[in-house]
């Protein structure tokens, strides 16, 4: 089998309402969606592996990978993602890796009619745990979405999702208003979702000092988080929190790589690493992470990074054939108004299931492609307005507070 031709090309999908965070505030989320073309065919039609990428990775990225991928074979994966990662000496490339990794673990299994959790070891679970993922929101007008801004809009968010979706873990995205208020609303949290039934997080965007990030941890004690994520930036604050607060730290901002870790571990930062197939650069070496976690004392979780649905497949399916993964994953998958497969994934009592079929299990819609992929171009032209912004990279960050920039530490 070898690779004749690839495709590339970034959508962008409206959400429900445009959500807050320390750094930006989206009304789209974008991604580009990777296709890899065999010379072999199933049902006499040539089969395609599919991958997806953070939408700030251009189509233009992938065309100097053209001389490498075209003729090669994707069951050479460990050559291909190694000439991709190493073209530099500080080259990493995760972002560029983790789809041809992804593409070529699509054509494998749709080749053999295989899921890939069986080329991933197979499956330990056959379904996962997410999170709700409560955010604080802009109102959507249109559509008669109101504003999430108090402690009673984050409760009442949050328990419009657990009836919709069953979730049983709960995490608040902060980072946006005061600590104090923040707090306010972590405890209102609690109050409505009592332990044993609902675990709850909260994720600052490590937008707090050491000293402030130490502060919130003891206002929250009586809490008892599942876990406080990156309530503050760097290994070195990490630890010096982690320290000083009775809740686990959690992290996918101090450590994203391989080259963070030992360091970390070291100065014992945080407790759970939150593995993401992106940042570390595929299944494969996730998996890794999986492994080694538990010998250097964490529990493993996975970060969200406003995936669609064939990126939540590639999630699940390399979540599904993790022993180690103890915490729902994160997802943002609830706050997309539409998807780009013919088959959108669902949530069933707060969990998700890898997609059936062989490969991912999925198929792209490709109307529905076409139209985000276009989507994109109106949002990068300015022709859908001014308060549409496309991702957290977008400029300006925050379209409704356009002198508005992030500043780390604010509190």
């Amino acid at each position: 089998m070898r690779i004749t031709d690839l495709r590339a090309r970034t959508c962008s999908i409206p959400i429900e309402a445009p959500t807050r965070h320390s750094y930006a505030s989206p009304s789209f989320y974008s991604r580009t969606i990777l296709e890899l073309t065999t010379d072999e065919t199933d049902a006499g039609r040539p089969i395609v592996g599919l991958g997806e990428t953070y939408g700030t990775v251009s189509p233009s990225a992938f065309e100097p990978l053209r001389p490498l991928l075209i003729g090669a074979d994707p069951f050479d994966l460990q050559r291909l993602l190694i000439q991709i990662r190493q073209r530099g000496y500080i080259s990493r490339q995760s972002m560029l890796a983790a789809p041809v990794e992804f593409c070529c673990l699509d054509i494998q299994g749709k080749a053999y009619g295989r899921p890939v959790s069986d080329l991933l070891g197979g499956r330990v679970r056959d379904a996962v745990d997410a999170a709700a993922y409560v955010f604080y929101r802009y109102p959507n007008e249109a559509a008669g979405i109101p504003a999430v801004a108090t402690a009673d809009d984050i409760v009442a968010h949050a328990r419009q999702l657990v009836e919709r979706h069953g979730f049983r873990t709960i995490k608040l995205k902060g980072g946006v208003f005061e600590p104090n208020i923040e707090v306010e609303a972590v405890l209102a949290l609690r109050q409505a979702f009592p332990l044993p039934d609902y675990q709850l997080r909260y994720d600052p965007n490590a937008i707090l000092s050491p000293a402030s990030a130490i502060q919130v941890g003891h206002q929250l004690a009586a809490v008892d988080l599942e876990y406080y994520e990156d309530p503050t930036w760097g290994i070195r604050g990490m630890a010096q929190v982690r320290d000083k607060v009775p809740q686990p730290l959690a992290t996918n901002m101090c450590v994203i790589e391989f080259d963070s870790l030992p360091a970390a571990v070291e100065l014992r930062a945080f407790d759970v690493v939150l593995s993401d197939p992106w940042y570390y650069g595929g299944c494969l070496v996730t998996k890794h992470l999986d492994f080694v976690a538990p010998h250097l004392g964490l529990a493993v979780g996975m970060h969200s990074g406003v995936e669609f649905g064939l990126g939540l497949a590639t999630m699940l399916h390399c979540a599904s054939a993790m022993p180690n993964l103890v915490h729902a994953i994160d997802s943002h998958y609830h706050h997309l108004t539409d998807d780009v497969l013919t088959e959108p994934l669902g949530y069933q009592h707060g969990q998700l299931r890898p997609p059936a079929g062989p490969g991912w299990g999925v198929t792209l819609d490709e109307d529905k492609v076409a139209r985000y992929a276009e989507m994109t171009s109106a949002l990068r032209a300015g022709r859908l307005g001014p308060d549409a912004s496309e991702d957290y990279y977008s400029y300006p960050a925050d379209p409704r507070r356009p002198n508005w920039y992030p500043r780390v530490p604010s509190w």
